[in-house]
């Protein structure tokens, strides 16, 4: 049985079990994190597709990591004005594992 839910702006097709890296959740590792906006579950005969979520559906994780994505860096430049500028960036990650996928 597999599901598809909405975290922010994405979109994950997850099934138990599975590690994902989703955008930085609060909590420690261990935590519980509940995803409640499922969009689709489906593997176990018809598929249950939500208009636009499905009912009292839930995906369960648990926390395994908190970490930073890999330095980008951000080069601002304008020919013959003497603007040259530089930044950087790391975006803060959360990989969790998904434990259990309940269908309301």
């Amino acid at each position: 049985m597999y599901a598809i839910f909405e975290d922010g702006s994405h979109q994950f097709r997850v099934h138990e079990g599975e590690t994902i890296i989703v955008d930085r959740r609060d909590g420690e590792r261990g935590d519980e994190v509940v995803f409640s906006k499922v969009l689709l579950i489906a593997g176990d005969g018809a598929p249950i597709i939500g208009i636009p979520v499905v009912e009292g559906a839930k995906v369960i994780a648990k926390i395994l990591e908190q970490f930073k994505a890999k330095k980008i860096v951000i080069q601002k430049f304008r020919r013959r004005k003497g603007l040259r500028r530089r930044n950087g960036h790391r975006q803060q990650h959360t990989r969790v594992q998904i434990t259990s996928v309940v269908s309301g």
